[in-house]
């Protein structure tokens, strides 16, 4: 459970007495294999949770739209416009709040997340008892505040668990949980008030109420199963520990991260300062802007269009599914295939541009069914493209404080969106709603212009980091207080971690403890590979300082 019980990382060589008094280093051989059954392992706790916390979260925050056709805009008798504040309000407090994230760099996840989560928990259920339109605008401004502490910095926090190549696609499965929250909403949204109807509360009260109890649960679940950082997890062994230590820092030696060597929890002002003069900070934020103006304002609107095709307020519901299952599926796709080839820029043009096209079509055609698939192509586009924004601006800093404040800024001015995108659809332009269709495909299109220019822009930052490192000269001071987390018996053999064809056997190296040797040994017997022979240990060291030099030339510094 959670407690601080182990150092993640330390780039110095623990210094250990031999029965001369010489100083003694111990390997701990294991393989790359290994080091996935270990990624996987912390997937199969992990990411579940985090992402069913998320879904909890993204249908507190949207499910007043399906509110809305429930029922509560004649219950309280509400202009558009009215309606259009009560979402206002909850992204006023949503912007103000983001500085909150800072607290996941300050107070344990698992207590940060229980008070998060019960906290907006409560609020979205007591929107079911209010009784007039003020009080629920306070509600709603309360329900910003209490997501706006949580969402933002779950990136940061999956950055303390991944590397860098892998932080696109656990990205992807924790932001999928936005179409899939939606997908849900419609569906849960038709049970619910199919069933409400047929008692004497108002059909839209009883879904709001349900709705919010789930994450009150949660909150018991997060308080015990979420670990704070992988040293304090409870899934892993002291075996897993080591190789999570090795992999921190390789995060130091070859991505050039500047992570936490000793597993606590602090802030580093002088590294936001340099996030904050940092523009790709500004251009990734004003993506992200753009995007948000269609991400939250369609899952919201989108019961009300399909109202205004024609359709039942309950037929309504439940066609509001099947678009968001299919950008749920076409997430995940997205960001493992950015993964697996090391881009974001490519994915983020393509999935702005359909998007964009699609709102196009919804703008121009009088068809139903046409206008019906296009919201197919929307969705999937800005779903994909936040999610691979987000992501990208993790990958493109180095420390912990960095990417903390590059999040917060991402959200600060990206989550600016919503206040355009959810006035973007007022009663006065249905049906067809070209005026808002318009903007968010014109928002789109910009969004891939973007990309194109940050992406030439880190390729020249890069070209430029190569030549530098590819001329810089090797340290062969191999005793020095930095020890190679990679270092295998053949340099040359060496492949990349996520390459499914390469050699599973390939070995890698962590220098341990005494005491940590004795533990493995009671804990794995014979079944570990310890080696503490010193021709050995050094000859290995010495290769490992040659091929950690030589992945640092090949790494580039920015992920395009």
């Amino acid at each position: 459970m959670p407690g601080n019980t182990f150092t993640e990382a330390t780039t110095a060589a623990p210094a250990i007495a031999s029965a001369d008094g010489s100083p003694k280093r111990i390997l701990l051989r294991f393989t790359k294999e290994e080091e996935k059954v270990l990624r996987r392992k912390i997937d199969r706790y992990l990411m579940p949770l985090i992402t069913t916390l998320f879904v909890l979260a993204f249908l507190d925050r949207s499910n007043i739209g399906n509110a809305r056709i429930a029922g509560l805009q004649e219950s309280f008798n509400l202009s558009s416009n009215q309606f259009d504040w009560l979402l206002t309000a909850f992204y006023i407090s949503y912007i103000s709040f983001e500085w909150v994230g800072f607290l996941w760099n300050v107070v344990p996840a698992h207590i940060y997340v229980t008070m998060c989560l019960f906290g907006w928990g409560l609020v979205a259920s007591l929107q079911s008892v209010t009784f007039n339109y003020w009080s629920l605008f306070i509600l709603r401004f309360l329900l910003g505040i209490g997501e706006a502490s949580f969402g933002p910095g779950v990136p940061m926090y999956l950055s303390f668990f991944y590397l860098r190549k892998e932080m696109g696609f656990r990205t992807g499965i924790f932001m999928s949980a936005a179409p899939l929250s939606t997908a849900f909403a419609g569906t849960i949204a038709y049970f619910i008030t199919s069933v409400a109807d047929h008692t004497p509360i108002d059909s839209w009260r009883v879904l709001l109420f349900v709705e919010g109890i789930p994450c009150m649960l949660m909150a018991c679940i997060a308080w015990n199963y979420l670990p704070d950082r992988p040293s304090t997890a409870y899934f892993l062994d002291l075996k897993d520990k080591i190789i999570v230590r090795s992999r921190y820092r390789r995060r130091i030696e070859v991505e050039g991260e500047q992570v936490s060597h000793t597993g606590s929890h602090g802030f580093k002002w002088e590294e936001a300062i340099e996030v904050l003069q940092d523009p790709k900070v500004y251009v990734t934020a004003s993506m992200f802007f753009l995007a948000n103006i269609a991400y939250a304002s369609m899952p919201v609107f989108l019961p009300l269009i399909l109202r205004d095709m024609g359709y039942e307020s309950i037929t309504a519901q439940g066609l509001s599914a099947p678009p968001y299952l299919v950008a749920y599926v076409v997430v995940l796709l997205t960001t493992y295939l950015s993964d697996k080839r090391q881009s974001r820029a490519e994915f983020i043009i393509f999935h702005s541009s359909i998007s964009a096209a699609g709102y196009l079509v919804l703008a121009i055609s009088r068809d139903t069914f046409t206008r019906y698939c296009a919201i197919f192509f929307v969705a999937s586009g800005f779903f994909s493209v936040v999610t691979v924004v987000i992501a990208w601006t993790v990958n493109n800093q180095s420390s912990e404080s960095g990417k903390g404040t590059g999040m917060v800024m991402l959200n600060t001015i990206g989550q600016c969106g919503p206040l355009i995108g959810t006035r973007l659809y007022p009663e006065s332009d249905a049906p067809y709603y070209e005026r808002g269709m318009i903007i968010c495909s014109v928002a789109m299109f910009t969004v891939a212009i973007l990309a194109i220019m940050l992406r030439r822009h880190l390729a020249r930052l890069n070209a430029e980091s190569y030549e530098e490192e590819r001329y810089r000269l090797i340290d062969d001071e191999y005793s020095s207080p930095s020890v190679p987390s990679i270092a295998d018996e053949d340099e040359d053999e060496y492949e990349d971690e996520d390459d499914e064809d390469g050699d599973e056997d390939i070995s890698r190296y962590e220098v341990i403890t005494v005491a940590e040797a004795r533990q493995l040994r009671e804990e794995h017997g014979f079944n570990i590979d310890i080696l503490d022979d010193e021709g050995t240990v050094d000859t290995i060291l010495k290769n490992g300082a040659k091929l950690v030099a030589k992945k640092q030339a090949q790494t580039f510094k920015y992920m395009l």
